[in-house]
């Protein structure tokens, strides 16, 4: 199959008030009542956009569409399903316009079309439609005619027009921005932001470029091809989401923006390139995505000299608070999942008992393997098999620490994953702290709680 894809904005002024999308599909010949295309309008809690004047036309003329709709937990999706048998090759047009956002928003995942001084950006799920089956020759092309002098458009896959052979998908899981955009960049590595910055962009930039150097090392990853992408917040407490190879995240004029406060930020998304296991059903094994991304982020650049120990030993304080003093703390994880973006509280779990569980399964298997396996071999050989084709999931998991330590840590994995208290192991994160048990408030109870206490291992 061949799709390509022209993306055409408009900008009146210094605002992007829609964009025009064109699917011109080749060797695609859905069949009366089959779905020709479907819409993201909802993305865990984050709106993406209704299609607007959504047209079809085939070599027959125009081709009417019934549309439905369907809502399979987190997502809400439209459906766009053929009256007849579709002939020759398809177009497929729509427009879509960008999300309001205001002082009064909270922060969320990073999905949405959202304009802001000089141009647009957004994830692609939010504004290309899918199309079932679409693999092949893959094209997207920027028609800037309707943008003011010196415009461009990049994607998360390259800077303007795009080519490549592979599945749609891999296209609808980048990030866009077009406008203004500004840049610096490093062979295949990209930094790229719309509104002027009122800290040191270059700092942070250069700090995200030795960061994914170090980590494409450890993680045995050649690939140069990385890009990041940066969007100003009109509310005061911004965050981070990756997609293939990049991510985006945001500031705004409350926070500080250094290297020091966003360099666990950077990792973390970062991360997020390499270590997962299969999210079938949704919250399955997302401690295992946020749990290795909050691991090394925190583990990884103190181990490369980046940051010191005291700072590291603040992070996992931090984390170590955050996690026991959490009200949902003992819900099971499918459970916690399905409320998650209801309850911001539960969305949180995964992060702090992905952390503790791996932190702890580490040690363990240094003590079976007298050191000389870790952590860090299990998620390496976890992505081996990945790379190697064999489907992930919990069971691999399990399976890789005991084919390399001889553990079996199901037990412990269970405790994790009903919401047990996971009781944190003394040479946890590399041996450079101890810890010892001590009392806090729960959050929104204030009823006592069992939390830990980390301090530098050479003071005990």
């Amino acid at each position: 199959m061949r799709c390509q894809i022209t993306l055409k904005p408009y900008m009146t002024g210094e605002t992007v008030e829609r964009m025009d999308v064109t699917y011109q599909l080749q060797g695609y010949t859905p069949k009366a009542g089959e779905e020709v295309c479907r819409a993201q309008i909802n993305t865990v809690s984050i709106p993406g956009c209704m299609p607007e004047n959504m047209q079809a036309e085939d070599a027959m003329g125009a081709l009417e569409m019934t549309v439905s709709e369907s809502k399979p937990y987190p997502y809400h999706y439209v459906h766009y399903t053929a009256s007849r048998d579709v002939r020759g090759d398809v177009t497929i047009r729509y427009s879509v316009t960008p999300r309001p956002l205001g002082p009064e928003d909270r922060c969320g995942p990073y999905f949405d079309l959202k304009a802001e001084q000089g141009g647009a950006n957004t994830a692609g799920l939010s504004v290309l439609v899918s199309v079932e089956g679409c693999e092949g020759e893959i094209s997207l092309k920027w028609d800037l005619s309707g943008m003011p002098e010196g415009c461009c458009g990049v994607c998360s896959l390259g800077e303007g027009d795009v080519r490549y052979q592979g599945p749609l998908g891999e296209l609808r899981s980048s990030y866009f921005a077009f406008g203004r955009v500004q840049s610096l960049t490093e062979g295949d590595f990209g930094f790229y932001w719309l509104a002027e910055p009122s800290f040191d962009v270059k700092a942070i930039a250069d700090y995200a470029r030795k960061l994914f150097g170090m980590l494409s090392k450890f993680f045995r990853d050649d690939r140069t091809n990385y890009r990041i992408f940066m969007r100003k917040d009109p509310y005061n407490h911004s965050g981070g989401t990756a997609l293939t190879r990049s991510y985006m995240f945001g500031w705004n004029d409350a926070e500080r923006v250094t290297v020091e406060d966003k360099q666990n930020l950077l990792a973390h998304e970062m991360v997020h390139n390499w270590p997962h296991l299969n999210d079938h059903p949704y919250g399955t094994s997302s401690w295992y995505s946020e749990g290795t991304a909050e691991y090394y982020c925190v583990m990884f650049p103190c181990r490369m000299g980046l940051v010191s120990k005291e700072a590291t030993l603040k992070e996992i304080q931090r984390r170590t608070d955050d996690y026991y003093t959490n009200p949902t703390r003992h819900m099971e994880n499918i459970a916690a999942a399905q409320i998650c973006w209801q309850d911001r509280r539960a969305q949180r779990l995964p992060y702090g008992r992905g952390f503790f569980f791996l932190a702890n399964t580490d040690v363990k298997i240094r003590e079976a393997t007298g050191g000389k396996m870790g952590i860090d071999d299990v998620v390496l050989a976890i992505q081996d098999k990945d790379r190697a084709g064999v489907t992930l999931g919990n069971q691999v998991f399990l399976d890789t620490v005991k084919e390399l330590s001889g553990l079996d840590v199901t037990a412990d994995w269970e405790l994790m994953r009903t919401g047990g208290h996971i009781v944190p192991l003394a040479g946890s994160f590399d041996g450079m702290y101890a810890v010892k048990p001590k009392e806090m408030p729960e959050a929104d109870t204030g009823v006592t709680v069992t939390s830990y206490e980390w301090t530098m291992a050479e003071e005990n």
